[in-house]
C-alpha cells in the first residue's frame, strides 16, 4: 500500500478516535471547520449516515448558520432518501444565502427523489439559462443526467453527461458516471471518440482513459484497452479499478503473466480481499505453479470460509498434480457450499472416476448435465466416461440427449469416435462427414477421442475430400 494513503489513513483513524473520545465526555469541538468535514466525509464512505449527520449538528451547534455545514446536511438527508427534511433545510439556506447554486442543485436531487421530475427539471433549465458555459453549467448538466438516470433514459443521461463534459472535461463525477452510462446505453464508439478528444488535452486524465478502456474492452479491442487501463494507473497510481480491470483483460486474453503484474500492484498499495487473492492464485495456477496457487487460493479461504470457486481451485490444482484423493477432498467442500455448479459437479465427478469410485462418478456426471444441459462439455464427460467403460450404447443413447439439448460439432464427433469403437466403420465414417460439414475445423477432436483413427486410411481420405479449399 503506497505510504500516501497509509499516512491519510493513519491521520483519519486519529482523528475519528480523537472525535470518539470526545463524545464520551461530550465534549465534541475543534478547532477548525476541515476536522469536521473530514470526519462526515469518513462515515459518509463507511456508510454510516446517522454518526456523519451527528458529526454535522455538532458542527452547526459550535459555529453557528454556515451554508457549506448546512449543504453538507442536505446532502446527508438526500441520501438517507429524507427529501422532505432535505428540501425544508434547503429553504432555510435559500433565505440567508439566495443564489447558491449547489442549493438549486441538491433542491432538484430532491424533488426528483419526490417523484417531481418534470418539476426538478424545469428548475435546473431556469438555471441553465443563468449560466453561459463552464463548470457550474456542466455540475448542472450532471445533476440533470441522474434525473434521466432514475427515469431509466440511458440514452439521454448519455449525451447530457457529453454535455457535461464538454463544458468541463475534468468533472470527476460525470467522468465516474460515464463508465456504466455506456453500457446501458451502448454508446461505446461515441464515448471512445469523446474520451479520446479528452485526453489528447489532458494525457494524465485517469478516468478518462478508465471510460476508453471499458469500452474497448467491450467491443473486444483488448490490447487497445489494457493499454487505456495502464495509462489509467499511470496517471493515477491509487486507481485500484484500473489495476484490476486490466487485470481482468488480461486474464481474458490468456497473458496471465501480465495479469499478475497487475494484481500483485494491487496486493502491494491496496487492501486485500478474498477476490484478489483468489485471481492471483489463477494466475499461478495457469502458469504452472500450483504449489504457490494453492497457498493463494487458500489465503482467499481464510478472509472468507465460503468461496466455493476458491475450493474448487484448490482441487483443480491438487488434480493437476495428480493427488486425486486431496482433490475429491476439497471438490467435496466446494460441491456443499455450491450445489449446483456444473463445473464443480464435473470436477467432482472426474475425482470419484480416479479413485476409482465409478458409481459416484456416474452420478455426477449426469448431474452436471441436469444443471447445464445447454452446455456440450458436460454431455461429452458423460458420454466419455461411459465409452472408457465399453458402455458404447449407452453412450450413444447419452449423445441422443445431448442433440435434444444443445447442438456442438463435438457431439458429432464423439458420436463418430463411438460407432468406431462399436466396430461400425460405414456408420461411423457417415456421421464424420456429417460433422466435418457442420465444423471442419473441429475434425482435431474425433483423434483426441480415438487417436488411432489418425493413422486410418478411409478417415483420413474423408476428411481430405471435405478439405476446404485454400
Amino acid at each position: 500500500m503506497g505510504q500516501s494513503i497509509i499516512n491519510d489513513r493513519h491521520a483519519i483513524f486519529n482523528l475519528v478516535r480523537k472525535y470518539e473520545n470526545m463524545l464520551e465526555r461530550n465534549q465534541v469541538k475543534f478547532a477548525n471547520l476541515q476536522s469536521y468535514h473530514n470526519l462526515v466525509d469518513y462515515y459518509e464512505q463507511e456508510c454510516l449516515l446517522e454518526r456523519a449527520l451527528e458529526v454535522v449538528d455538532y458542527a452547526i451547534a459550535q459555529v453557528g448558520y454556515q451554508p457549506s455545514l448546512h449543504l453538507r446536511k442536505a446532502e446527508l438527508l438526500l441520501e438517507k432518501k429524507e427529501p422532505i427534511r432535505a428540501l425544508s433545510l434547503l429553504d432555510q439556506v435559500d433565505a440567508q444565502s439566495p443564489g447558491v447554486l449547489r442549493t438549486s442543485i441538491l433542491r432538484a436531487e430532491g424533488l426528483a427523489m419526490m417523484g417531481l421530475h418534470q418539476q426538478a427539471l424545469s428548475l435546473l433549465e431556469g438555471v441553465k439559462n443563468e449560466l453561459s458555459s463552464g463548470k457550474d453549467l456542466s455540475k448542472v448538466y450532471v445533476c440533470e443526467a441522474l434525473i434521466y438516470d432514475s427515469l431509466r433514459d440511458f440514452e439521454r443521461m448519455f449525451y447530457i453527461l457529453k454535455a457535461a463534459l464538454v463544458e468541463d472535461p475534468s468533472n470527476n463525477e460525470a467522468l465516474s458516471r460515464m463508465w456504466y452510462v455506456v453500457e446501458y446505453a451502448r454508446k461505446h464508439e461515441e464515448s471512445i471518440e469523446l474520451h479520446e478528444k479528452i485526453v489528447e488535452d489532458a494525457p494524465y486524465n485517469a478516468l478518462a482513459w478508465y471510460n476508453i478502456g471499458a469500452s474497448q474492452s467491450y467491443l473486444c479491442n483488448y490490447e487497445e484497452a489494457i493499454e487505456a487501463y495502464e495509462f489509467a494507473f499511470l496517471a493515477k497510481d491509487n486507481f485500484e479499478f484500473a489495476y484490476r480491470e486490466c487485470a481482468e483483460v488480461c486474464l481474458l486474453t490468456r497473458n496471465f503473466q501480465k495479469a499478475l503484474s497487475c494484481y500483485q500492484d494491487v496486493l502491494e498499495r491496496f487492501e486485500p480481499d478474498a477476490d484478489l487473492f483468489l485471481n492471483i492464485g489463477k494466475c499461478y495456477a495457469e502458469l504452472g505453479n500450483y504449489v504457490v496457487a494453492r497457498d493463494f487460493f487458500q489465503q482467499a479461504v481464510a478472509l472468507d470460509q465460503y468461496n466455493a470457486e476458491a475450493f474448487f481451485q484448490i482441487g483443480r490444482c491438487f488434480g493437476k498434480q495428480k493427488e486425486w484423493q486431496r482433490a475429491l477432498a476439497v471438490f467435496q467442500k466446494a460441491v456443499k457450499l455450491e450445489d449446483r455448479n456444473e463445473d464443480y459437479l464435473a470436477a467432482i465427478a472426474e475425482a470419484y472416476h480416479q479413485t476409482g469410485n465409478l458409481k459416484k462418478a456416474l452420478d455426477f456426471y449426469r448431474e452436471a448435465t441436469e444443471v447445464a444441459p445447454e452446455l456440450p462439455q458436460h454431455w461429452l464427460n458423460l458420454a466419455l466416461f461411459l465409452m472408457r467403460h465399453r458402455q458404447y450404447a449407452k453412450a450413444l443413447e447419452v449423445l441422443d440427449e445431448a442433440d435434444q439439448n444443445t447442438f456442438g460439432p463435438e457431439i458429432l464427433y464423439c458420436r463418430s469416435a463411438c460407432l468406431f469403437e462399436m466396430g461400425k466403420k460405414s456408420e461411423a465414417l457417415l456421421t464424420l462427414e456429417e460433422a466435418l460439414c457442420e465444423d471442419f475445423d473441429a475434425h482435431p477432436t474425433l483423434f483426441k477421442l480415438m487417436p488411432v483413427l489418425e493413422k486410418d486410411k478411409e478417415v483420413k481420405a474423408v476428411i481430405a475430400i471435405f478439405q476446404p479449399e485454400p
